[in-house]
């Protein structure tokens, strides 16, 4: 029985090859579970076909809509346009658009909803390879160690919130460390955060720019600079 209505969003970057499978599969999944909903792809001024595919989809389906930036301005920036556009409905849904995880792995998630604010993935079996599994767990291990906290994966990209929720931080990475950003803020504030299973898969088209020294450095920089936010209250 459909309860609910949603909001989705997905960053794309290098997806030309991908961003069709992902929004295909949400507007599936949402006929089948949503009173209503509503649909947009970020396109993080990608220089691929990224673009023209999303907006042809957009012009296919009426619930998609598209928000392009002219240059490319970061993971973050796309998170912070997709809470801005996406923002009809009680609950927002996001993930990336790579197509490294199953949309359809949202039916886990929403029943959480129930008792919880957000509900995040974590992975159960991880497809990247050996470099960037050792790059998580490390990763993973820094966020634990220095906020004190138990999530065993912030980089599982599924995520499910409640808008009410998101509404009350305001988001500052414009980097990789945002998704963690808004988990670590809204856990500090007493907001209830669940996790599920599932796995994620590997990326077929396109290239991943998570592990350039650049987006690195980017993501050490905000992870102190969170802490410090948080650990001094000034977020």
């Amino acid at each position: 029985m459909k309860k609910n209505s949603y909001s989705f969003f997905c960053p794309a970057y290098y997806d030309e090859k991908n961003i069709t499978l992902v929004v295909e599969k949400a507007i599936n999944l949402l006929n089948e579970i949503a009173v209503d909903y509503e649909i947009f792809v970020i396109n993080d001024g990608s220089p691929d076909k990224t673009g023209e595919v999303a907006d042809a989809l957009a012009k296919k389906y009426n619930k998609v809509h598209v928000i392009h930036h002219k240059t490319n301005l970061g993971y973050g920036a796309a998170l912070q346009d997709g809470f801005k556009h996406a923002n009809r409905f009680e609950y927002v849904l996001f993930t990336d658009g790579d197509n490294q995880y199953d949309v359809n792995d949202f039916k886990k998630m929403l029943p959480l909803l129930e008792g919880n604010d957000m509900v995040i993935g974590f992975r159960e079996f991880n497809a990247n390879s050996t470099l960037r599994k050792i790059i998580s767990f490390f990763y993973n291990l820094a966020i634990r160690t220095l906020y004190g906290v138990n999530f065993k994966d912030m980089g599982t990209a599924l995520r499910v919130v409640r808008r009410a929720s998101v509404n009350k931080i305001h988001i500052t990475c414009n980097g990789p460390f945002a998704p963690a950003e808004i988990i670590l803020k809204l856990a500090n504030m007493g907001h209830r955060i669940a996790a599920v299973p599932m796995r994620s898969y590997p990326r077929l088209h396109g290239r991943s720019t998570s592990l350039l020294p650049k987006n690195t450095l980017i993501t050490i920089a905000e992870m102190v600079r969170i802490w410090w936010l948080i650990k001094t209250k000034q977020f």
